[in-house]
């Protein structure tokens, strides 16, 4: 039987392998032989979860996984993700009245590559706020959100949660403002939180970074060539142990904590509210065109902008509505990751799914030619489906109530 190994696990020095998976992959993909072949020339893992529920809907978890390991993958956006959830969890640790991801919030500039915020038009109430920051983190990818969100957040705190909520080695060096040369993330600007009436809630003062971290692996080097700050190319490799380092497992992780937070031990929840994760569920969810504040032209932000799995970044226009992805992408240097929890609402399905690949035929890190459109969309979105395949027909004692997923019909504030 091809799923005969189904619970069996293969450890091996470099990498995890479910032999279930394995089969899967291999017997569904014939087309994609030559990258489940050559797992490590394409950095490519996998990282899969079917749920089970029982007669109160409570799930259980399966995770299978092909060729996860701890070698460096750029993560690129997908850093996003957990930066919007430490904001969050910082907010409510500050626990002031009146102090939450919809407070005006105001970045000043007093250090080298910062910028004065005070306004926001895209905003319903016209000034910057977390929450607006994150809607465009999740719904467009937007770095600029990224890194005003960061700066609030702070260097230390967030290596110092990360580390409490289970994510030791998650390392967020930079803020991805692509405008700033170099290395600015561990020196944050003054931030105002402001009431209503203009009055100070909540101000936080120039910050400079106190944690000395080393990367988490001994090696970080990627390519055989890369060129450099001024588009030069360079022989040897691009040296990443400066650059943000999330792996597709701990991304895997934090994704089925904010889906079901509430079924993990109470030791391992993350330290957030029903309210704050549900928002974030909801921007996951959401196509562009659904957001009033910001609002996106669909031109430019179709509908599967950002969801590689399933759609590969080319349906102008979801038609069926069906199937929903909850889902952060990462797009750079040849890598490419998507991260989701996918839903068939109609058929109930429902499974967890992360894969990264890396695509640089050339091997030259930097030169934007990478095989994006020939590779690496289209295997992840093969693999994606193939995945939904296997779920349509699985059979499940109990088929899940999706119902507190169905919330694309609320209106956007």
């Amino acid at each position: 039987m091809l799923f005969a190994f189904y619970f069996v696990l293969s450890l091996t020095a470099r990498a995890q392998t479910t032999p279930f998976l394995d089969s899967l992959l291999k017997a569904s993909l014939p087309q994609f032989a030559n990258v489940l072949e050559n797992p490590n020339k394409y950095k490519l893992q996998v990282i899969y979860t079917s749920i089970d529920r029982n007669e109160n809907n409570k799930p259980t978890f399966k995770d299978f996984k092909f060729h996860v390991n701890k070698n460096y993958f750029y993560p690129a956006s997908t850093v996003k993700l957990p930066i919007s959830t430490l904001a969050l969890i910082k907010l409510e640790e500050l626990n002031k009245k009146h102090l939450n991801r919809s407070t005006a919030m105001i970045t000043d500039s007093a250090y080298y590559c910062q910028r004065k915020i005070k306004h926001d038009t895209t905003s319903a109430s016209r000034y910057p706020t977390i929450e607006n920051y994150i809607k465009k983190m999740f719904l467009v990818s937007d770095n600029y959100a990224c890194a005003r969100v960061y700066e609030f957040v702070g260097f230390d705190y967030a290596h110092k949660k990360l580390n409490d909520i289970g994510f030791k080695n998650v390392r967020l060096f930079n803020r991805l403002d692509g405008s700033c040369p170099g290395d600015t993330a561990k020196v944050m600007p003054p931030v105002y939180f402001l009431s209503e009436t203009k009055d100070t809630i909540y101000k936080q003062s120039l910050t400079f970074f106190s944690e000395k971290l080393t990367h988490p692996i001994d090696n970080s080097k990627v390519g055989t060539a890369h060129t450099n700050g001024h588009g030069k190319r360079v022989a040897g490799p691009k040296d990443f142990s400066d650059h943000n380092y999330l792996t597709p497992n701990d991304l895997h992780t934090l994704m089925k904590k904010i889906v079901f937070n509430e079924f993990f031990k109470e030791a391992e929840q993350l330290p957030l509210s029903n309210d704050n994760r549900k928002f974030m569920l909801k921007q996951l969810g959401m196509y562009p065109k659904e957001s009033e504040h910001p609002k996106y032209d669909k031109k430019i932000f179709y509908d599967t902008y950002k969801k590689y799995f399933l759609y590969a970044s080319a349906v102008a226009t979801v038609k069926q509505d069906s199937i929903r992805m909850f889902n952060i992408v990462g797009r750079a240097y040849g890598f490419l990751i998507d991260c989701a929890y996918i839903v068939d609402y109609k058929n109930k399905v429902e499974y967890l799914l992360t894969a990264s690949i890396y695509v640089n035929q050339r091997g030259v890190v930097g030169s934007g030619r990478y095989e994006y459109d020939q590779i690496g969309l289209p295997f992840l979105k093969d693999l994606s489906w193939s995945i939904y395949n296997y779920e349509k027909q699985r059979e499940r004692e109990y088929l899940p109530d999706l119902s507190e997923f169905k919330m694309f019909d609320e209106p956007e504030k």
